[in-house]
């Protein structure tokens, strides 16, 4: 299945053309799992207490609510969670492809939870996986009661948009959005917004909507028309695909042996295949021992620990795909590569060295 993504010209929701079936994305190993940002919880809860302050209930509907229910029964709330169904067959480990298909009314109703009864309902970071999202947070409304919150978190997609950075695409993701389409999306689904809380990260921020069950239904937007974040993200890629190749198979010489990726995961993955660069990685490395000897998908070369890296006098050029918060302990780990030379680049492109600088 061809990776397609497009933007609807009525409400500008950047989106997969076609989303692949759940069961076409199911792990086949148990240990992939994906970290959600904490930082901004605390500040949060505040907002919400502060909101419906005589809040007595709340309810987590997704992987990643732990964090938040923990935080909302130290405020004294009954907290409860949705029972997530992820049992598979042998060598399927269901996750979020599982979790979000979840989110229709049929499989709500069937829940043994009291519909109707919950002061706040959250649901973070599975919107964006779902292909239907209207009629997602649409069966989500037979938790609320008639005051309740309910409480919608995304990535927002706005800096990796406008720094023109393909890596941040994912066949899993059906949906990313913005604040205005975040916005857009409530309303297209019976809620108003209270409000919208954006908390800053170096890449990506994390996009919060805080919603209430409209009274009465929202007048339909007027067709907006393509966005020119799109439309620039959109023509950029094929010289910049081009270009980067180009400037990659250079560092790379005759025998493609002098580039290493330090990094193997999602962004990495995609970054390689996107541009077309997987068999210019000589050393695919990562230190997550359930990684090593898998061969990324597209990639000539197995994963290997950086003791290979350090070991390997071709090296030239070490690609990374690692969060900004940590290159610094990498850089440190692989200190004798730069002490001999080697360069160091980001694959992101929102950062200062990232390896598309002065592309199209």
């Amino acid at each position: 299945m061809t990776l397609d993504i497009v933007e609807c010209e009525t409400c500008q929701l950047v989106q997969l053309g076609e989303a692949p079936p759940p069961e076409a994305l199911v792990p086949t190993v148990p240990w992939i799992r994906y970290r959600e940002p904490e930082g901004h919880l605390d500040a949060l809860v505040e907002q919400l207490v502060g909101l419906r302050p005589h809040a007595r209930r709340a309810l987590g509907t997704g992987p990643f609510e732990q964090p938040l229910l923990t935080r909302l029964a130290g405020k004294g709330l009954d907290v409860a969670a949705l029972d997530l169904d992820a049992s598979g067959g042998p060598g399927r480990y269901p996750y979020l492809e599982t979790w979000q298909a979840q989110l229709n009314a049929a499989h709500l109703s069937a829940q043994p939870v009291p519909p109707g009864t919950f002061d706040i309902v959250s649901c973070r970071y599975l919107i964006e996986h779902t292909s239907e999202p209207v009629a997602a947070l649409q069966a989500l409304r037979q938790l609320l009661n008639p005051d309740a919150l309910l409480v919608i978190e995304v990535p927002d997609s706005s800096k990796f948009l406008a720094a023109r950075d393909y890596c941040f695409l994912w066949e899993e993701h059906s949906c990313y959005f913005v604040a205005d389409t975040l916005h857009s999306l409530a309303e297209s689904s019976g809620y108003r917004v209270l409000t919208l809380l954006r908390y800053p990260g170096t890449l990506e921020d994390a996009l919060v909507a805080v919603l209430t069950p409209a009274d009465a239904p929202i007048p339909a937007a007027a067709p907006r028309g393509p966005s020119s974040l799109f439309q620039a993200y959109r023509d950029n890629f094929a010289p910049a695909r081009a270009q980067l190749r180009s400037k990659l198979a250079s560092l790379a010489g005759p025998e493609r042996d002098r580039i290493a990726l330090f990094g193997i995961g999602h962004h990495a993955i995609m970054f390689a295949n996107a541009f077309g660069v997987a068999d210019l990685i000589a050393l695919a490395v990562d230190d997550d021992a359930d990684k090593r000897g898998f061969f990324p998908p597209g990639f000539r070369v197995p994963v290997v620990g950086s003791e290979r890296l350090l070991a390997d006098q071709r090296i030239t050029t070490c690609l990374f795909a690692v969060a900004p918060h940590i290159e610094g302990r990498v850089r440190d780990k692989l200190a004798p590569l730069a002490a001999r030379g080697v360069a160091f680049h980001s694959i992101y492109a929102a950062l200062d060295n990232a390896i598309t600088k002065d592309l199209a």
